[in-house]
């Protein structure tokens, strides 16, 4: 994969990865977790769940199946529907 189509790649998950931050940050939220709570018990900084939550880093799906157990929350609550993702690729065009 040469670097400009890396690059389109990651403009183009950039939507996906900040809709499930917010998600992410939205279940915290919900369940009254406070982010340096929740990123020690991920084993992580508060400032890289921080950039998780702000769609700035992508995150594992193994780091979101531990946010997951954490948060007591389901799939849905974490990863934005389909839909909504498109009208976000959409909007970016």
């Amino acid at each position: 994969m040469g670097l400009f189509t890396l690059c389109l790649w990651i403009l183009a998950m950039q939507p996906i990865q900040t809709l499930i931050g917010m998600n992410i940050k939205l279940a915290r939220t919900k369940c009254s977790i406070p982010q340096a709570e929740l990123a020690n018990k991920l084993g992580i900084e508060a400032s890289y769940l921080s950039r998780i939550e702000k769609g700035r880093v992508p995150v594992s799906c193994e780091r979101i199946y531990q946010i997951i157990k954490i948060l007591n929350c389901g799939l849905e609550e974490i990863f934005p529907d389909p839909s909504e993702v498109d009208i976000q690729l959409s909007k970016n065009k």
